[in-house]
């Protein structure tokens, strides 16, 4: 029987790769900045939840705007006047036998993540697709239309950005280094819709 799957309504992560090392000063900061963390689900993250603000950061930052810009120019391609910029944060530390727990980001649009230290053969962010399964059918093998749960692998250096609603978690860490990433919310502002369609919005 001839056949041909068409994908509907794909959803977009993009991963990105910063094209050089990370500096000393800029390992010192983060590392500095556990000593005054908070205490989360599964792990802990910086008190300080507008890390992207600091001069030590400037560099990652601009990368960071760099990889939004990229993502909302070529996926969401807005056709009004439009603009979405950083709002929000962090560092999240996870040492051994810790987690993070199952989340999403509200109050934001696109959402990333970068790692400022992984272990490549062994860490992963694991998104979930949230859906409500009145009957649920046991697969034999997953593949991409079956699956509720995608791991994307990732390494220090990387970038992984995606839509702010997608639920996403890290499983425990197996690793005796402990895993650095910074996260980041954002949003948009500009105009919004058309006024001949009566959606209009300027933020």
């Amino acid at each position: 029987m001839n056949y041909k799957i068409i994908d509907i309504f794909p959803t977009a992560v993009m991963k990105f790769k910063l094209d050089r090392q990370i500096s000393k000063e800029e390992l010192e900061f983060v590392n500095k900045e556990e000593s005054n963390s908070i205490e989360n689900a599964g792990n802990h993250y910086s008190k300080n939840t507008f890390i992207l603000n600091e001069s030590e950061m400037s560099s990652i930052n601009n990368f960071c705007n760099e990889a939004l810009q990229t993502y909302f120019q070529k996926i969401i391609n807005p056709f009004t006047k439009t603009n979405i910029r950083i709002t929000q944060s962090w560092l999240n530390y996870t040492n051994k036998k810790q987690f993070h727990h199952e989340h999403n980001h509200p109050n934001s649009i696109l959402s990333g993540v970068f790692y400022f230290s992984a272990d490549e053969n062994k860490d992963v962010i694991c998104f979930r697709k949230e859906e409500y399964k009145q009957v649920q059918l046991l697969f034999k093998e997953a593949n991409d239309y079956n699956t509720y749960q995608t791991d994307v692998k990732i390494q220090t250096g990387d970038l992984v950005l995606f839509p702010s609603n997608i639920l996403h978690f890290v499983p425990q860490v197996e690793t005796s280094k402990t895993r650095i990433s910074l996260a980041f919310n954002s949003f948009i502002s500009g105009e919004i819709g058309v006024p001949e369609a009566l959606n209009y919005v300027k933020i």
